[in-house]
């Protein structure tokens, strides 16, 4: 059925108060900030520094600023940040974190109510501005960003459309912080190489005592969170620089706070005898079964495809018969060069299906790598991530559960494929929860295995014993 059939349909829309619905899937509000973190590294970010600047006359009395020197956006990649689902990182294969498309959009809106955004890439200056203020005090219902452009080099607008344009920056001028077009190239300036973003989060949530959820004040080299007192808490759940330090498996990329450098760590190398045991399932399917249904269909849609040309390629070779014009044979030749590319491109497809289905019935291997918080032992449990992201932490497995000594202090660490196991949107969790589970099962018989190993349970003899 041709697409102009549907033209006269009624199509979704997505309406303001999303902004908002889609942001309370970050329970944990570190989850959020770590989501701005998470896109300056897929954008090859080897810095990113989050700092706040005082504010009095908004909303939590600061601003808080994301700016990584990454890849940057050009104008038309910034279009992909308000298409909500749209990435260009989701594949089965990718190692990038993001795989939904959401994460700027959800992160930004649970930890305040306007967030802009400012990117370099080949000499383009690209602003984009989603607040929630603008809609409310214009009572508008649908999403509405504005978008402008200018010339890194002439400052000047990069447009087809100057009453568009005005409309754009005038909003911007009116809800932002910035009020002017020489203090918008006053945060472009801070993007100091050739490329890179910085995202400012503004008119902050705040809790029931009108004070801020961060708090900034406490310590002047951290992200805090308010209203936690230390004891009792899990650094990670109360200082976003202990956050930030452990959040990567791999951390490749330089974190400053405040100004300050967080001392990342890779967990695995900071445990007292550390060991690695490998682990082999076939139970981890779910995922996997997805990739091989989605591959079978797009295999079917191009095997469909590359039929109909061949069929029209045939048909033209027949009604054209002996025509032996140029203009005839330049035809025949177009048609054809086009079935036997769809022809390729339906085998690569057929292929891709074929080896998704063979890997599906092949074991899933992961690697467990156990070692004691010598430390600080009463910090102990698995830390799970996912494409080298922390995903879960503390989980307490097997000899762990029943609360007695046996493995007390131990922590495990397994880095899990996005093809073995997906995680949930916020990435806090993981979407299959009964294979989630499994793992947890499995990590458990591996941490008693390890516990035996090392032998630090065991009662020490005296040589005076028998």
């Amino acid at each position: 059925m041709a697409f102009t059939n549907y033209s006269s349909l009624n199509r979704a829309q997505l309406t303001f108060e999303y902004l908002h619905t889609n942001s309370t899937t970050h329970e944990f509000l570190f989850g959020a900030l770590a989501e701005l973190v998470d896109n300056a590294r897929d954008a090859n970010a080897t810095r990113i520094d989050l700092y706040t600047v005082n504010k009095p006359d908004l909303r939590g009395g600061f601003m808080l600023c994301f700016l990584d020197d990454g890849i940057g956006m050009d104008p038309n990649e910034a279009t992909h940040v308000i298409q909500f689902g749209k990435s260009n990182k989701r594949s089965p294969e990718s190692t990038q974190i993001g795989q939904y498309g959401n994460g700027l959009k959800s992160g930004s809106m649970r930890i305040g109510k306007d967030f802009i955004l400012f990117t370099k890439k080949e000499e383009k200056l690209t602003c984009l501005f989603l607040s929630r203020t603008f809609h409310e005090e214009e009572g508008i219902d649908e999403v509405i960003v504005p978008l402008p452009t200018w010339d890194f080099n002439t400052k000047q607008p990069v447009t087809d459309n100057p009453e568009k344009f005005a409309i754009e920056t005038e909003l911007i001028y009116k809800y932002s912080p910035f009020k002017t077009e020489a203090q918008l190239m006053e945060q472009f300036s801070k993007i100091e190489g050739e490329s890179g973003t910085l995202v400012i989060v503004y008119n902050l949530k705040l809790m029931d005592s009108r004070e801020p959820e961060l708090d900034v004040e406490t310590d002047c080299q951290d992200i805090l969170m308010s209203g936690i007192p230390p004891e009792g808490v899990k650094p990670e759940r109360r200082s976003f620089r202990a956050y930030a330090a452990v959040i990567y498996i791999d951390p490749r990329m330089r974190i400053f706070i405040q100004g300050h450098k967080v001392r990342t760590k890779r967990l695995s190398c900071c445990l007292y005898k550390p060991r690695m045991y490998r682990y082999t399932s076939t139970r981890f399917k779910t995922r996997a079964e997805q990739e091989v249904k989605k591959a079978d269909h797009l295999a079917k849609i191009a095997e469909e495809k590359a039929r109909e040309a061949e069929s029209k390629a045939l048909a033209l070779e027949l009604k054209l018969g002996g025509d032996l014009t140029r203009e005839a044979r330049a035809m025949l030749r177009k048609s054809q060069d086009s079935a036997m590319m769809l022809r390729r491109e339906a085998d690569v497809k057929r292929k891709i299906q074929e080896a998704k289905q063979k890997a599906l019935k092949e074991p899933k291997e992961l690697c467990f790598i156990f070692g004691v918080n010598i430390d600080q032992r009463e910090l102990d449990g698995m830390f799970v991530y996912n494409c080298s992201r922390l995903i879960k932490m503390y989980e307490k497995v097997g000899p762990q559960l029943e609360g007695g000594m046996a493995c007390g202090g131990v922590v495990g660490v397994v880095d899990v494929p996005y093809l073995v196991l997906e995680p949930t949107h916020n990435k806090q969790d993981f979407a299959d929860a009964k294979e989630y589970r499994h793992l947890l099962k499995a990590m458990g018989e591996h941490l008693a295995q390890y516990w035996k190993d090392i032998s630090i349970g065991e009662p020490t003899r005296s040589f005076t014993d028998s």
